[in-house]
């Protein structure tokens, strides 16, 4: 039997694998989004929000007080009666000066023997004590050492005075030969032991170099035994009205510029107190001079004291000060400004030459970023210097030409970069403090650009 050897062939069908193609799909899209997210813009991100910045506002200043000093008539030893920082009566004894010695040196001798002080001073002494004894706190324990010192110059005045009450009859002899001096208090005012030059000095006189209290030094006349004719003995201070002096800030120069009035707090011992103020320019710095009517007494011995200002918190929208940025607008008067086109929008009729070369008016619709009562800030990105613009009411014309700098961020919630202006508060070197609710501004969890330096006006933004 024959065979058949003829083979048939049949045409080969293309079997397509859905599942493949979607994966390429999925593979080219990938690849496309990588590449547009490696090569695109990259803009970070800040969310605005409710923040406080609290204004640095501790110095340290220079005293000015009304101080009056009294100097030694007669070279002799001293001996003080008074206890510093204590207030004096007109005629109170203050010291006494000797010119031999003799009443000087039983007055010194008195104070190394038993029984010397009275009962009154004695009384007074103990009561001291017992009140500081009641009043003793952990957290107040830097007190022990003032409290120590003031102790022991009471004491010995005590001394000193019950000794010179001992021999009245000798001294009363002394001062008949003209040898033994009493130094009274001519006025009523603060006795201070201390000088250091700055006496004379008044908000009227002081000098920037003043404010450097490096290269203080006050001389402590009690640590003198023995004066010379012509040299201090001690010092009234004759007001409880004084002052503290220090240099500040531009900027706390403008938070202070509407008010005259301010709580100070003093860090020596954290008490506060009302002042009034002023500020005064000298150069290019600026002054802030406290005035005072009380609380003298407590820092009568401290030329140079540490202040705090009391102000309150800076509060608005916080933003990071690399968000803001700088630019220019148009300014242009509200008058000029009409509706037209094929919608709402705020914009100019301007002059414009046709292809025959004549005058014609076409409208501009323009966003406006910032108002005044009488203009309107527009982006020079939509105008250019030296346009005419029609008044559209009266006919009148109005070249652009004025331009002004106003700071702002751009905001990016839509996905591109609009700029946004801001009424900045207060700043410090890293954010900035700005005003809610201003038109043509920022609100609460806006996004913003992190970096307003790298992205333009409209810029599609990742």
């Amino acid at each position: 039997m024959k065979k058949n050897n003829k083979i048939v062939r049949y045409p080969k069908t293309l079997n397509i694998n859905i599942g493949v193609i979607f994966f390429a799909l999925i593979f080219i899209y990938l690849i496309f989004n990588v590449y547009i997210y490696l090569t695109a813009k990259h803009v970070s991100y800040y969310e605005v929000d409710e923040g406080s910045i609290r204004i640095q506002t501790s110095y340290t200043g220079l005293a000015l007080r009304e101080e009056q000093i009294v100097y030694a008539g007669e070279s002799g030893y001293v001996n003080y009666y008074l206890k510093d920082n204590s207030r004096a009566k007109c005629g109170s004894l203050i010291c006494s000066v000797d010119e031999n010695g003799d009443i000087a040196g039983q007055i010194t001798r008195a104070g190394n023997t038993e029984n010397t002080l009275d009962a009154e001073s004695y009384s007074m002494l103990v009561e001291e004590m017992k009140d500081y004894s009641n009043t003793y706190s952990d957290m107040t324990f830097y007190n022990t050492y003032t409290f120590k010192n003031d102790l022991q110059a009471e004491l010995m005045e005590a001394v000193n005075l019950s000794a010179l009450g001992s021999m009245s009859e000798y001294a009363a002899n002394a001062e008949a030969d003209h040898t033994f001096h009493r130094v009274t208090a001519s006025v009523p005012g603060i006795v201070s032991y201390y000088c250091d030059g700055y006496e004379s000095v008044t908000a009227d006189n002081f000098t920037d170099g003043m404010l450097d209290e490096s290269g203080y030094e006050k001389d402590n006349r009690k640590a003198f035994t023995h004066v010379e004719a012509g040299e201090p003995l001690f010092k009234l201070i004759t007001s409880e009205n004084w002052q503290v002096v220090f240099v500040i800030s531009d900027e706390l120069k403008e938070i202070l510029a509407d008010d005259s009035v301010i709580k100070v707090r003093f860090k020596s011992d954290e008490t506060t107190a009302w002042a009034t103020y002023e500020i005064r320019n000298r150069g290019d710095k600026n002054y802030l001079l406290l005035n005072f009517n009380n609380s003298m007494i407590r820092y009568a011995s401290e030329r140079f004291i540490d202040v705090e200002l009391l102000l309150t918190k800076q509060e608005g929208l916080k933003i990071p000060n690399q968000s803001i940025v700088t630019k220019s607008f148009f300014v242009v008067p509200q008058s000029y400004f009409t509706k037209g086109g094929n919608s709402n929008s705020q914009g100019l009729l301007i002059e414009t030459t046709d292809d025959t070369g004549e005058k014609v008016q076409k409208f501009i619709a323009t966003d406006i970023y910032y108002s005044t009562d009488e203009c309107y800030y527009v982006s020079e990105d939509e105008l250019t210097k030296g346009t005419k613009v029609i008044d559209p009411a009266g006919g009148e014309s109005f070249v652009i030409s004025a331009s002004e700098d106003l700071k702002g961020v751009y905001n990016i919630n839509k996905g591109y970069a609009v700029f946004r202006i801001i009424d900045i508060l207060y700043q410090n070197e890293e954010y900035a403090i700005i005003a809610r609710g201003t038109s043509y501004g920022l609100s609460q969890y806006d996004h913003i650009a992190l970096d307003g330096s790298i992205i333009t006006e409209n810029e599609v933004v990742n």
